[in-house]
């Protein structure tokens, strides 16, 4: 349920749960979910299924495209400053 609420944690975990299970196409498609949503260790996963034959390039690709998507709009000149702050 955490998954479907935007998890991104129980969304992976979901990933890994399906991927136990030998259902590799639907663990894919949560570790790309949760890859979208920057879960930095979703991209490591999704590689190395690609890597096993399991995921496609498109996939691992488009997964990072969304990771740093994801990244980019979470930057903001406020948190950066406030990091540089040491706050």
């Amino acid at each position: 349920r955490a998954a479907m609420q935007g998890h991104v944690d129980s969304r992976c975990n979901l990933g890994m749960y399906e991927a136990d299970r030998g259902n590799l196409d639907r663990a894919v498609r949560h570790w790309m979910i949760s890859a979208k949503m920057g879960h930095w260790n979703s991209i490591g996963v999704i590689r190395d299924s690609f890597m096993r034959g399991f995921a496609t390039k498109e996939q691992y690709a488009e997964a990072l495209r969304g990771y740093q998507d994801s990244i980019e709009e979470m930057k903001s000149h406020d948190r950066d400053e406030a990091k540089r702050m040491g706050l």
